[in-house]
């Protein structure tokens, strides 16, 4: 069990690092990569979708813990900053990456693919990964 809960701090590292990815070829290769807006646009959705199955995976194998973030990073060492792990925040987290995969999909068909789309899809991957990391540091199941 204690594998599944490590593998659960990638659900938002990977639209983070995809994001990040696409941003570093962006720069290195702006007029070749502003041309390339199908693949770009698959690979920040196929992110997501990653991520929502990671959270799916973990919602149905029914995972409830806290996971201190101290252990994996060694900045965090002097805070108490956990990420909570629970049936309700898999399901939001679930929810709020299909729906992003949803505009995603959307904006690749509605909006014209110019020059600032490819920035468009790294902002829209670093927006979801901030809420998914903002989802994950808040405790949904006291709310409720």
């Amino acid at each position: 069990m204690g594998n599944f809960i490590n593998t659960s701090i990638l659900i938002p590292l990977i639209p983070l690092v995809t994001a990040l990815f696409i941003f570093v070829l962006l720069v290195s290769f702006n007029r070749t990569l502003n041309r390339l807006t199908k693949p770009v646009t698959a690979f920040v959705s196929l992110s997501l979708l990653i991520s929502a199955f990671i959270s799916a995976f973990d919602y149905f194998k029914k995972i409830e813990e806290d996971l201190v973030l101290s252990k994996f990073i060694k900045y965090f060492e002097g805070t108490n900053l956990v990420m909570h792990l629970n049936l309700v925040n898999e399901k939001i987290i679930i929810f709020f990456s299909l729906i992003m995969t949803l505009v995603i999909g959307l904006s690749f068909y509605k909006l014209p693919r110019n020059k600032g789309y490819v920035l468009l899809m790294i902002g829209l991957g670093i927006f979801s990964s901030a809420i998914m990391i903002s989802i994950l540091l808040i405790d949904f199941s006291a709310l409720i």
